[in-house]
């Protein structure tokens, strides 16, 4: 008996312990981008409302806040743009999010040089101001590619495919 209960208090360690230390997949996604429920793109994302309850949401980037960011800019599709932001920042871990706080990849027209921004909701705001100013409605997947959004030619595709597990 106490071989037995060796076996499976060990096993349990063991298996704890490579769980720890696997690594990711690079296309998973993270479980609270899973429990995120957002609508199709004419319609508009459910979340709850800001309350006082909640930390700052201007400090704290994950989904829901960046959704409530784009509902507050009217940004469109807006299932499209998370998935934009999660695809362009590695699901908010890549140095340009964290330390330019640029969610999309923006770039100065000028010089080809990455925007910084004093924090991600300056990021979303450049995003409406910068990029959907020229969208007048249809295929947001088209629009991307009409206007060149990203040098590589399957951005579209990556997109589709994050915005679909959302």
């Amino acid at each position: 008996m106490n071989r037995i209960l060796s076996f499976v208090f060990f096993s349990i360690i063991g298996f704890s312990y490579a769980m720890a230390q696997a690594e990711p997949l690079p296309d998973a996604m993270p479980v609270r981008a899973h429990a995120d429920k957002i609508a199709k793109c004419n319609e508009e994302p459910a979340f709850k409302e800001f309350t006082s309850q909640e930390s700052d949401y201007e400090n704290n980037l994950n989904i829901d806040n960046l959704l409530k960011a784009l509902d507050k800019y009217d940004v469109k599709c807006k299932k499209i743009v998370l998935a934009q932001a999660l695809l362009e920042t590695g699901y908010f871990t890549s140095d340009l999010c964290l330390q330019s706080h640029n969610l999309f990849g923006l770039r100065h027209p000028s010089d080809g040089s990455y925007y910084v921004f004093d924090n991600w909701e300056e990021s979303v705001k450049a995003y409406h101001d910068d990029v959907q100013y020229k969208y007048h409605g249809g295929n947001y997947y088209a629009f991307l590619d009409n206007i060149g959004y990203a040098e590589d030619k399957n951005y579209t595709a990556k997109v589709m495919k994050i915005a679909r597990n959302l």
